[in-house]
């Protein structure tokens, strides 16, 4: 069930043979770390380099961009491009060559390219167009989270019990925070246009 949400991503006809799933097998959540902001700073300036040509800003974004909250060890990373541009296929190549693998547009969320790579170190890499929602929203909620350690600690608590009933299964696990993500959503951007936030 939850494997057909994402089986509607949408990927350049050149490049649909290189989509990978974005189910993953392990979900655990662990202690926040501060190693995870080190992570970013490291990665996000590796992945100018590559973009240089597309990317107009990075951001540290997630679980793992706010302090003190525990997440999965997966440092998420946002990427805006200009609206209307999508990457190359010499792009994803140079992402591919530095480990990542390309998982191909969100379905349901679309100009969301989504990319992952697993080792040592671990990263989720969204591209979305600069500005847009997307883009607003990611960057809402993560500044919503920093300044509301309660609604960190009810998440924290989410997504502990998420990953207790669906240890196995990543999109399980999503979808199972959903409602809670959702909600945190539409706070953030009451917060973000009430003046207290910034976007």
């Amino acid at each position: 069930m939850y494997k057909r949400e994402w089986d509607t991503r949408v990927a350049h006809p050149r490049r649909q043979d290189r989509v990978s799933t974005v189910e993953e097998s392990q979900v655990r959540v662990v202690p926040y770390h501060s190693d995870w902001l080190v992570l970013y700073e490291i990665e996000a300036q590796r992945l100018r380099t590559i973009l240089s040509g597309i990317a107009v800003d990075a951001q540290h974004f997630g679980s793992t961009a706010v302090p003190g909250l525990d997440a999965k060890p997966n440092v998420d990373i946002l990427v805006g491009v200009p609206g209307g541009a999508s990457l190359t296929t010499e792009q994803i190549d140079a992402l591919t060559q530095h480990g990542y693998e390309y998982l191909g547009e969100d379905g349901r969320r679309p100009g969301r390219v989504f990319f992952r790579k697993r080792g040592g170190a671990s990263f989720n890499l969204s591209v979305v167009p600069f500005g847009s929602e997307l883009w607003q929203d990611n960057v809402a909620i993560r500044d919503y989270l920093r300044t509301h350690p309660d609604e960190a600690r009810q998440y924290a608590n989410v997504k502990y019990a998420a990953a207790a009933k669906s240890p196995h299964s990543l999109l399980g696990y999503q979808n199972r925070k959903r409602d809670f993500v959702e909600k945190l959503r539409d706070l953030a951007r009451a917060w973000a246009a009430s003046g207290d936030g910034r976007t």
